[in-house]
């Protein structure tokens, strides 16, 4: 949503940014740096570098080399959810979003075969097992990546 947001030159609901919200897009020269901008952010969100697919972005590697294992323990952050959350601290779980997200894909992951059963009669709950397998593939990834 960020990159979204920085891509259309879009400020509105960005936190700590005091640029007034741009009525129209930005000319083409300051619109290219800020697709350069959100390309860095994605890649560095992705903990990917720039490859041989986009050479001329390949300047910005060292940037997200230094900045990756902030970016992990970011994330890492993030997504820390305990199992069982305490009764007490159930008030500041309401409105959660990050953390209702991550308890879904708990729920998921716990009943996964039966959710993969169900998928094959409900086209719903197969958008739901590819996400479910695909966000456990990048969970392993990012684990992998720890260790090493």
């Amino acid at each position: 949503m960020v990159v979204k947001k920085i891509r259309s030159g879009d400020s509105t609901d960005l936190p700590s940014v005091s640029v007034p919200p741009m009525q129209e897009s930005p000319p083409h020269v300051p619109a290219r740096s800020l697709v350069m901008i959100a390309k860095c952010l994605q890649n560095l969100a992705n903990l990917v570098e720039f490859g041989g697919k986009e050479p001329y972005m390949e300047v910005v590697n060292p940037f997200i080399l230094k900045n990756k294992e902030r970016m992990i323990v970011f994330l890492d952050h993030l997504s820390n959810v305990k199992e069982k959350p305490d009764p007490e601290e159930h008030h500041a779980l309401q409105g959660d979003p990050a953390r209702d997200m991550s308890t879904l894909h708990h729920i998921c992951v716990s009943n996964f075969k039966e959710l993969q059963v169900t998928s094959r009669t409900q086209l719903t709950i197969k958008k739901l097992v590819t996400v479910t397998e695909m966000l456990s593939k990048h969970k392993q990834k990012y684990k992998e990546m720890l260790r090493s």
